[in-house]
């Protein structure tokens, strides 16, 4: 009785899952196969089948367009609910975890490019962003050929040429164009190496092998050879090769690496320059200020910069304002702890062993210094006495100090104490 029941109770859901829809577009190697016979660029939808949310008109659109679009691109289909694991690892040099995707192939099968997540859209939007580069799919192909049969300055050429024809996400992905060229030109005499072959992390490296001596190098400190690795950069940077934002700030980050590494290690706070390193970091952020990398540098800046100051509430900080190396000034709201005019006691207690010096105690309200700890400003004060006068009401009261953090990020917490003496 209970084997009927739960096979009644599965039925509707078995029944479901047979009347989904799917797509009627040959598989991916039918597709890759038809593609180069008739010479057309293909278009392969990866979705997910019945599983999907609206699968059914997910499937009727893309019927749709391919109707419109089967004079000029082969389609073909991957469902990776009923894919298998061979089978996903052969479709494409590229995974993913946010389907639907479409990928657009050569006609020789190579990988073009690919949408997915917000930049699909729906069937036709989609189309129309992958036509304008379907329909030098057949030129793409044919430099790919030349670059796998050719030699030297040819073959780099040839890759170059089909690469830059690739949206720069899409071009770090090809593996065996990128491949030619590191071969073909290992001295990167021809620019291209930096602006395609090396991603985040290889350009990184190879900065760290000429900061080190090379790959077997031991240098260490100020010891490194900071004019080799700044010189290598900048050489990059003035390349006619290196096109577009996003790769001109991966390499404008590089060589903050450089100054930053230069600064912290070879100058005290009482001697560097940070102009150079600024100037980076600005450079960073006017190139496109919403990319993650500007939003990056923008914090460095804010950091680096001897005329900005750390903004404390409630008198705790933590690793976040830190400044580890050099000395910056910090403003700490402490308006809660007032109670009323007179002579109170103030006092940087760090917590989790955070090593910490500070120097040059102020009070200011609203903004304005008021009094000031009669202290040599070059001595390592942790506790002073500060007179506070009578708050205008909705006033801020705040303890300004100049701080430096000795430890690291992940120790230096603590808080300022204000105690009315």
């Amino acid at each position: 009785m209970k084997n009927i029941l739960l096979t009644t109770l599965l039925m509707p859901l078995a029944a479901l899952s047979i009347q989904a829809a799917t797509l009627t577009y040959p598989d991916v190697e039918q597709a890759r196969e038809q593609a180069k016979q008739a010479g057309k660029p293909a278009v392969i939808i990866w979705y997910g089948s019945d599983w999907q949310q609206g699968i059914d008109a997910f499937v009727k659109d893309w019927q749709a367009v391919g109707t419109r679009h089967g004079n000029t691109c082969v389609f073909g289909t991957f469902d990776e609910k009923l894919g298998q694991e061979r089978d996903r690892n052969k479709v494409l040099p590229i995974e993913h975890f946010n389907l639907p995707a479409v990928v657009l192939l050569a006609p020789d099968g190579s990988y073009m490019t690919e949408l997915s997540g917000e930049r699909l859209g729906n069937a036709a939007d989609a189309m129309k962003k992958l036509t304008p580069l379907a329909a030098k799919a057949t030129e793409f192909a044919a430099l790919v050929e030349k670059a796998r049969s050719s030699k030297g300055r040819e073959a780099v050429a040839a890759a170059a040429q089909a690469l830059a024809m690739l949206p720069m996400v899409d071009a770090m992905k090809q593996k065996e164009l990128k491949k030619i060229i590191n071969s073909q030109d290992p001295n990167d005499e021809s620019g291209y190496r930096a602006q395609f072959c090396m991603d985040h992390l290889d350009m990184y490296r190879e900065i760290q092998g000429i900061l080190k001596g090379g790959k077997e190098g031991k240098l260490s400190g100020k010891e490194r050879d900071f004019d080799a690795a700044e010189a290598y950069v900048r050489k990059v940077l003035n390349s006619r090769q290196l096109n577009g934002k996003d790769r001109r700030q991966q390499w404008l980050a590089g060589l903050s690496y450089v100054q930053r590494e230069r600064i912290l290690s070879t100058t005290t706070p009482q001697n560097r320059d940070v102009t150079p390193l600024l100037n980076t970091f600005r450079e960073i952020v006017k190139l496109d200020p919403d990319s993650q990398l500007a939003i990056g540098a923008a914090k460095f800046l804010h950091y680096w910069d001897p005329n900005t100051f750390n903004t404390v509430k409630n008198g705790y900080y933590t690793r976040g304002h830190q400044t580890l190396g050099f000395e910056k000034d910090w403003h700490v709201d402490v308006t809660s702890s007032y109670k009323g005019p007179g002579t109170y006691t103030f006092s940087l207690v760090p917590v989790e062993k955070g090593n910490m010096s500070s120097r040059n105690f102020r009070v200011a309200v609203n903004g304005k210094v008021v009094g000031k700890a009669d202290l040599p400003e070059d001595k390592n004060t942790k506790t002073v006495e500060l007179n506070v006068p009578t708050l205008p009401e909705g006033a801020t009261l705040e303890v300004w100090l100049t701080a430096q953090c000795h430890d690291g990020w992940m120790e230096a917490s603590g808080f300022i104490r204000m105690e009315k003496k």
